[in-house]
């Protein structure tokens, strides 16, 4: 009996979702978007700014550390948080995830010195990780209610309330710099946020897969290697290589824009807001586009997105700076939808999360040995511009394994309505 309360309102909203849809998503998926949007608030009113606020009192070196210990606390995170979502439910993953988001906030902004700042810096990227995993499996878990329909879009969509916070956290941080809040202060803002992230996930978000198919998960391996699939796999190792030349320079792009283009850091910011909100304001319509053909719209995505790094590297002012990041919102919506679409179009329903968890565990391991590499590049070549040309021309070699890939496997494409 308990257990078939616990389903019966999964079943009731499954019954409301294949009829109800506003902008793609249904009403489940708007209470997730909204969750994550308030958490994405933890993360954008510090995050945009971090490595500036790094370069003020460690080395290049340091810094490389510091990003890749985040990444290093994130490879712990996500497997892990792709097993209890599959096992525990996406509800209870996700409300756990802000303790150690809140603990590593609090304590950047009250202890900012070396070597405990890549300490820190880990446990907020752990948390993270959590909240990652459950913002793409609860969307998977939708594939098995509508078989893929529209699914570029609702992978894209539920990130749409998190960009618009990502674009007006950069304008609220600036003003209180400008107002005289000390850059190390903005975390302490954060790890205020993770507060109410918690309490409005607590009460809002739903589960989203039953008892059985916990039961399921449950009953098979934590790491289910070969249940996953050939074509899971070689998309997954096809996609790393371009995940490690892009994280040569991306991590850099603020110290990029403040050093070498010489814009003070409150105009990066207003700019970083607008590639967050056009993002937004662009999702549904390009999403949209990403429907009709998932492999053309991933392989645009990429492509497009290794040009603006190359541009990045020998462009520079104000006007251009605004035009990149209106531009670079494009791929990124046809990289997210069709990426994640792509990620667990034949995965079992049993294992979704666990699929997400691994491929973003594999995703972020890159950057163990991009972001080092690319702060040596930085070091040695005495200029970020170059580094971002290395980076452009490198991005496109690495597209070849995509490339190929696409040629070669067969998915199913999620349809419009």
């Amino acid at each position: 009996m308990a257990d078939m309360e616990a389903e019966r309102p999964i079943q009731e909203d499954t019954d409301n979702q294949l009829q109800e849809t506003f902008f793609g998503l249904t009403p489940r998926l708007w209470r997730l978007a909204i969750v994550i949007g308030v958490a994405q608030f933890s993360w954008s009113i510090w995050g945009w700014q971090f490595g500036i606020f790094l370069q003020t009192f460690l080395t290049e070196q340091q810094i490389g550390i510091t990003f890749s210990a985040g990444t290093i606390a994130s490879l712990a995170g996500l497997p892990l948080s792709g097993i209890i979502a599959d096992r525990f439910g996406r509800r209870n993953t996700l409300v756990a995830s802000f303790l150690p988001i809140f603990l590593g906030l609090l304590l950047l902004a009250v202890v900012p010195v070396w070597p405990l700042v890549p300490l820190f810096y880990g446990l907020v990227g752990f948390g993270w990780s959590f909240v990652l995993v459950i913002a793409r499996a609860v969307p998977a878990d939708q594939m098995t209610i509508t078989t893929g329909k529209d699914q570029a879009t609702q992978f894209t969509m539920v990130l749409m309330p998190a960009f618009l916070v990502d674009g007006l956290s950069p304008i609220i941080a600036s003003m209180l710099l400008l107002n005289g809040l000390e850059e190390r202060y903005l975390m302490l803002v954060g790890a205020l946020g993770t507060v109410v992230a918690a309490a409005v996930s607590f009460r809002y978000v739903q589960e989203t897969i039953n008892t059985k198919i916990k039961e399921k998960a449950r009953e098979g391996s934590l790491i289910p290697v070969r249940a996953l699939g050939k074509s899971y796999w070689a998309f997954t190792l096809s996609m790393m290589c371009f995940y490690f030349a892009s994280g040569l320079a991306l991590p850099y792009y603020g110290n990029l824009i403040t050093t070498e283009w010489h814009i003070p850091v409150v105009i990066f910011g207003i700019a970083w807001s607008a590639f967050s909100l056009t993002t937004a304001f662009l999702m549904y319509s390009v999403s949209g586009l990403a429907n009709r053909n998932v492999k053309a719209g991933l392989i645009a995505g990429l492509g497009v997105h290794a040009l603006l790094i190359g541009v990045s590297g020998v462009a520079g002012g104000v006007m251009m700076l605004f035009i990149i990041n209106f531009v670079w919102s494009i791929p990124l919506v046809l990289w997210v939808g069709c990426e994640r679409y792509l990620t667990v179009a034949d995965v079992p329903e049993e294992m979704k999360g666990r699929a997400m968890g691994f491929f973003s565990v594999l995703m972020s391991s890159t950057a163990i040995f991009s972001a080092p590499l690319g702060a040596y590049i930085w070091e040695t070549s005495g200029s970020l511009r170059h580094l971002y040309q290395f980076t452009f021309w490198f991005a496109l070699l690495m597209m070849l394994p995509i490339i190929v890939d696409m040629a070669l496997t067969r998915i199913h494409e999620p349809q419009e309505d």
